[in-house]
């Protein structure tokens, strides 16, 4: 609460991990706003940084913005002596720790006490169980608790404000261009333009972008490979030098857009369009011409999807996706069950809201969860096969299954009527129609979170000389502040015991108690 008003101010606009109003949508729809027309791309991982970084380093980063003593103590000592002893203890008892937690859970069940919390509902677990490698890393440092991604920050915002002084050096701006003619920031390029090959050459701009999620970063570079290479050297040397970090070459992969590069569970790459050109020639005729361009594309990776299924059991293998039943649903009831699917299917669609081909990706999670459950109820209610449960409880599996079964239960319907048993509620997503479409909606180009613009707004009623200003044209126009009319009200009801209303003419009339009570 102390230290992060004071570090949010001064980290870069490149960083979207561990910070209020950023999230890893936010990168994914930078990406897709600034990155096109990059044909080189760096991918770092930093995430030895997350493991262990020295209490020295920290330290150093910290006193730049704080000097508080007591504070500097406090974080040192929450640092010393912990993270090391952490991680060598953690790696000599890892085994035995495994071995016993086995043993302990396939001999006695956990009970939970009065006031211990409930476990995580299983849609939630499943769905952390897809989250990409660059958000599943997050920092521990010794004792410090929620403090460690603040500080993960504070210390890789070093590398952060060294990118951002290469980006303005690097940019060599061409008239002849087609993009970036004039400024780093010009806005000139817009992402849904497609940039005509050829792409590459000495005449070209030659630009490059930077963006960070937590130990991972992306760096887009327009401009020959031997750069790429030159910029990976200065990284690699200013974390060691500055952050004590001695990245290997492979830690820092160079890759070209064609290749496709994987960043968050997204793929970036290059579609080749055919655009027609349309221009007037010099007797007043209009010419139509076929172009060749390019455009960015952010999709989502199915094979990873399907790797993840495979982790979760439910499907057969990487190369086979046949699902599984879901087996840790075996013993809740239809309604819990569906209810559950629908949960981590909604959350699937919104994790992939900014990728290309989210209607294919969402498809797909819907028919392995569908499958899955079907064959869960086909052995449940020993139905036999997928398609007589489907022949039931139909597509989206919202018809009960326990009234085909030989049992005397009541009907399902009677039931539902008094009030037993929870509605079905059908799997989500049964047909592609009903995905919504990737939303495309551009990223702004100086786009800030709420929060932020909401405390530059207050900054700036803080100025005297702009308050007395818009405080004199309220008056001008007759305007009306909310404190006035919440002072007239309190006085109102103190002296008349009723409110008066006042209507546009200027008229006082004293409400009914309908109307007080509306007030109220």
């Amino acid at each position: 609460m102390v230290l992060e008003p004071v570090f949010e101010p001064r980290f870069s606009a490149k960083s979207h991990a561990f910070r209020p109003g950023r999230s890893s949508h936010t990168v994914i729809r930078t990406i897709r706003s600034s990155f096109a027309g990059y044909l080189w791309f760096l991918k770092g991982d930093l995430s030895e940084l997350l493991d262990y970084v020295h209490c020295d380093v920290i330290l150093n980063c910290v006193e730049k913005a704080v000097k508080d003593r007591k504070i500097l103590n406090l974080i040192k000592s929450a640092l010393k002596g912990s993270i090391g002893n952490r991680i060598r203890s953690d790696d000599s008892n890892s085994d035995f720790d495994r071995k016993t937690k086995k043993r302990k859970g396939a001999t006695k069940k956990k009970i939970l006490n009065e006031n211990e919390p409930k476990p995580d509902p299983y849609w939630l677990r499943t769905f952390f169980n897809f989250a990409p490698e660059e958000a599943a890393k997050v920092p521990s440092y010794g004792h410090c608790g929620i403090l460690s991604p603040l500080l993960a920050n504070v210390c890789l915002n070093e590398l952060d404000q060294m990118m951002e002084e290469k980006i303005v050096e690097y940019f060599r701006p061409n008239k002849l261009d087609s993009i970036w003619k004039d400024s780093i920031s010009d806005g000139s390029h817009n992402s849904a333009w497609p940039e005509f090959v050829p792409s590459s050459g000495s005449e070209k701009t030659r630009k490059m972008d930077y963006i960070r999620y937590g130990g991972h970063f992306l760096i887009g570079i327009r401009g020959p490979r031997e750069d790429a290479v030159q910029i990976r050297k200065e990284i690699i040397e200013f974390c060691e030098r500055n952050l004590g970090i001695r990245l290997d070459v492979v830690k820092v992969e160079i890759e070209h857009i064609t290749r496709g590069i994987q960043f968050l569970d997204h793929i970036i790459c290059r579609r080749v369009i055919y655009p027609t050109l349309r221009y007037t020639a010099s007797g007043g005729k209009i010419v139509s011409e076929k172009g060749v361009g390019t455009m960015l594309s952010v999709t989502a990776s199915l094979q990873h999807c399907i790797r993840r299924f495979r982790r979760l059991e439910l499907v057969k293998g990487d190369k086979d996706p046949e699902p599984l039943p879901c087996n840790p649903m075996l013993y809740s009831s239809q309604a819990h069950t569906n209810a559950q699917m629908n949960k981590f299917l909604e959350t699937m669609a919104d994790w992939y809201r900014y990728a290309d081909n989210r209607k294919k990706i969402v498809s797909f999670c819907a028919y392995v969860i569908r499958s899955s459950l079907a064959k869960l109820y086909a052995a449940r209610y020993r139905l036999k096969s997928r398609a007589k449960v489907y022949r039931i409880a139909t597509r989206d599996l919202s018809r009960p299954l326990r009234e085909s079964s030989n049992n005397s239960a009541p009907e399902y319907s009677d039931l539902l009527r008094m009030g037993i048993v929870d509605a079905i509620e059908g799997v989500q997503f049964a047909h592609m129609s009903s995905i919504p479409s990737c939303d495309y909606t551009p990223f702004p180009k100086n786009w800030v979170p709420d929060h932020e613009q909401m405390l530059r707004e207050y900054i700036r009623l803080q100025d005297p000389k702009f308050f007395c200003d818009l405080h004199r044209s309220i008056k001008r126009q007759c305007l009306g502040l909310p404190q006035d009319e919440i002072s007239e009200i309190v006085w109102d009801y103190k002296t008349l015991g009723v409110w008066r209303y006042r209507s546009n003419d200027g008229t006082e009339t004293k409400d009914d108690s309908e109307k007080t009570e509306g007030a109220i």
